[in-house]
């Protein structure tokens, strides 16, 4: 199940969670104040910087209130719609960092989603820059999905970003069983 999440939405989210005995929830952003991400209406009058920050403290904030997920869903979805062009990651680190972090000490994950492939974005969802930077926060609960809404893009890239995930050193992908995660060797 993906719930597209937001802090001041958490009763719902939480009211669905309790009612049924799921495997596995990605836990996604694709409104901020109630803004949808896709029709620029969230980043409409805000800098660059100003929509990239705000979007990663909804994320922040959160997590920091509501736990019952398995992964955070392309984490770095607001890239996709951006229409100033890449936003530098170390403009975006210390709220990330924040984000990695308390995902680790929960034991939850992040996903690596092969839809930057078919929007044609130049990096990675989230970006090499955040995989790698997990690694080396020692997260290792991560999963690979295709974000598939047409039969097909189902598994669309995801033999390539097993590849690309061993050659950054992860060892393991996770799939998930009564919401615990499930390490498979790369």
């Amino acid at each position: 199940m993906e719930f597209g999440a937001q802090a001041r939405h958490k009763k719902y989210f939480q009211k669905v969670f309790n009612n049924y005995p799921f495997d596995f929830i990605i836990l996604s952003f694709h409104m901020i104040d109630d803004k949808d991400l896709w029709n620029r209406e969230f980043q409409r009058g805000k800098t660059q910087k100003e929509f990239n920050q705000q979007y990663y403290e909804e994320i922040y904030e959160t997590i920091k209130i509501y736990n019952d997920y398995s992964v955070l869903g392309h984490l770095d979805l607001i890239r996709r719609y951006d229409d100033f062009g890449e936003f530098p990651f170390r403009e975006s680190k210390e709220i990330i960092e924040k984000i990695l972090i308390h995902v680790i000490e929960n034991n939850k994950g992040i996903e690596l989603n092969t839809s930057s492939f078919r929007y044609g974005l130049k990096d990675l969802m989230p970006s090499k820059d955040i995989l790698k930077f997990y690694k080396e926060l020692n997260g290792e609960i991560i999963t690979i999905g295709s974000d598939s809404h047409y039969i097909e893009h189902f598994g669309y890239k995801i033999g390539e970003m097993r590849e690309y995930l061993k050659s950054i050193g992860y060892k393991y992908f996770c799939t998930f069983d009564k919401m615990q995660p499930k390490f498979h060797l790369l």
